[in-house]
């Protein structure tokens, strides 16, 4: 073997993997954000959780990338964390369609296959069509890597040095520990089984037991990156990251202390197929669905080992991100997902803030001036640390909509620390009435009290709308901005009339002025929020249209 079946090895991989993660983009991308939503309405029955996962793995090929899907979605509070054991059971099963997918040998076809997806890509305009390309591309990509692997790989089987080195590894655990650290290295399990097929199909590994253990390691080793995308996360997110990894070390235990005690199991799995690469996949396939037939009914146990492993609950600072975690940079949906939820939260915040800064004047704060201060300081962390969050987002891979979306969250952060602002100033003018010893009238605060309940209610309608949007629903929001526009108005001539009789002095009048300005741009830009949904729009001669 020489210096050019090296630089043909190097590529070969590099051709491979770069095929294997440009298609489970592809596949993301095609299946885009129903990935979410399958995920959070299909997963209350454990097995049903388990078809999912087997389902959607095999859809975008990756068990890695669903499992760190797992891990965001958890973090974000999106998914419990007993509803996502049986997802991550499943995405196992799920993967070992790759190594069925690669035993098919297509590599005479690979370059018309690669070309095809490249004609797609390029000559057809619809972006769902292009995607499809991609998916086409990235097939014939992986399968030109495979082959060129295999051609450069051929010469060992005569090298004596390197039979020499495999007769080393004849324990099991050594195996599975080569398996492991392969894995971690090219962080796909799906990528270093198939580089164990090909060293199968040239000739160079023969001793199918010692393959058989270096998959049982290359299967442990996929749930590195479960266990590094939960660093950062909440507790559950950590404790969907071990799962993983005691699924795969039980699973692995049990089969090497199995084939230790029975090696005629080698021979049943071998009698499955004459083809290497196909007893390799088949080997995979038997491994992870007899470990989830086995775990699945202990999927409890496994969340209480995660809890006595990971102990306690999240405790974090206000101004902190709760839900967006290194996870979430791994797949664009999870990490707009993580976003929608910090929103949320940003949400609930400032309304806390606009309820307690009108009552201080017709009722009880609902709150303390500490914990509003700290709910303004924690608006403002958010509104920066998301719009960081949407700026990377967009150098991600993100289907049209999610895309769409990410836009419309950059308008709503702002929309909400916006009225933040204005409840902080609605709050400073009651701290300046007390040391002026000054109130309002009764009329004006009753008059207060009711535009006050307007607000509330256009704010909780902006914020039902934003998760859910709906065109009554929004044409509700229109009429209340309006209505809180009118009331407005009127209360800004009776303030003007108890001027003008002297009912009030020039500070309060002032003051109560201001409030007005401050509570109707809070419906304006509740109005916003709405608009910046995008999915309705009314224009000013109040004519319906669908929006853009």
């Amino acid at each position: 073997m020489n210096v050019w079946n090296v630089f043909s090895l190097a590529g070969g991989l590099a051709m491979f993997i770069f095929g294997m993660n440009l298609m489970s983009d592809g596949l993301k991308l095609v299946a885009g954000s129903y990935l979410k939503k399958i995920l959070e309405k299909l997963t209350q029955n454990r097995i049903l959780g388990m078809l999912v996962g087997a389902g959607l793995t095999a859809l975008i090929q990756s068990s890695n990338a669903m499992c760190v899907m797992v891990v965001g979605f958890v973090n974000a509070g999106v998914m419990q964390l007993e509803r996502s054991v049986g997802i991550l059971m499943g995405a196992k099963i799920g993967t070992t369609i790759t190594g069925q997918l690669i035993a098919f040998d297509i590599g005479r076809v690979a370059p018309l296959i690669a070309f095809v997806g490249v004609a797609v890509t390029m000559f057809v305009k619809k972006q769902k069509a292009k995607n499809i390309g991609q998916i086409i591309t990235s097939l014939g990509v992986l399968f030109i890597g495979l082959d060129t692997m295999k051609v450069a790989m051929s010469p060992l089987k005569d090298e004596p040095w390197f039979q020499d080195l495999l007769t080393q590894f004849s324990n099991p655990i050594l195996c599975v520990l080569i398996g492991i650290i392969f894995t971690v290295i090219i962080q796909s399990a799906s990528a270093s089984v198939g580089v164990l097929q090909t060293l199968a199909v040239a000739g160079v590994m023969t001793n199918f037991s010692q393959m058989f253990y270096l998959m049982l390691g290359m299967n442990i080793g996929a749930s590195v990156a479960p266990l590094l995308a939960s660093i950062g996360g909440r507790k559950d997110a950590k404790r969907v990251a071990i799962i993983v990894a005691l699924f795969e070390s039980i699973g692995m235990v049990l089969f090497v202390v199995a084939t230790q005690l029975f090696p005629g199991i080698f021979d049943l799995i071998q009698g499955t197929s004459t083809d290497p690469s196909r007893q390799i996949a088949n080997a995979n396939s038997l491994f992870n669905i007899i470990t989830v037939l086995v775990l699945l009914p202990c999927a409890t146990y496994l969340v209480k080992i995660s809890k006595k492993i990971v102990p306690g609950e999240d405790v974090k600072e206000a101004t902190s991100l709760f839900y967006i975690d290194e996870s979430g940079y791994q797949s664009g949906t999870v990490l707009i997902g993580q976003i929608d939820k910090e929103v949320e939260r940003m949400f609930k915040m400032v309304k806390t803030n606009i309820e307690a800064s009108t009552k201080v004047y017709y009722g009880k704060m609902s709150i303390t001036r500490e914990e509003f201060d700290e709910n303004e300081a924690t608006i403002d962390f958010l509104n920066k640390a998301i719009v960081d969050s949407l700026i990377r987002a967009n150098e991600m891979v993100l289907t049209e909509q999610e895309a769409l979306h990410a836009g419309n969250l950059y308008h709503i952060v702002t929309d909400l620390e916006r009225i933040g602002d204005h409840a902080e100033n609605v709050l400073g003018y009651a701290a300046h009435l007390k040391e002026e010893k000054k109130q309002f009238t009764d009329k004006a605060l009753k008059d207060l009290k009711q535009l006050s309940e307007a607000i509330y209610e256009i704010y909780d309608n902006a914020l039902l709308y934003f998760k859910e949007q709906g065109e009554d629903l929004y044409h509700e929001i229109y009429d209340q901005e309006n209505k809180i526009d009118k009331l407005v108005e009127k209360m800004r001539s009776r303030n003007v009339k108890r001027l003008s009789k002297s009912k009030c002095g020039a500070s309060q009048g002032l003051y109560y002025n201001e409030i007005l300005v401050d509570l109707e741009r809070v419906g304006d830009h509740a109005l916003n929020i709405a608009n910046a949904c995008g999915k309705y729009y009314i224009d000013d001669d109040d004519d319906d249209q669908e929006g853009n």
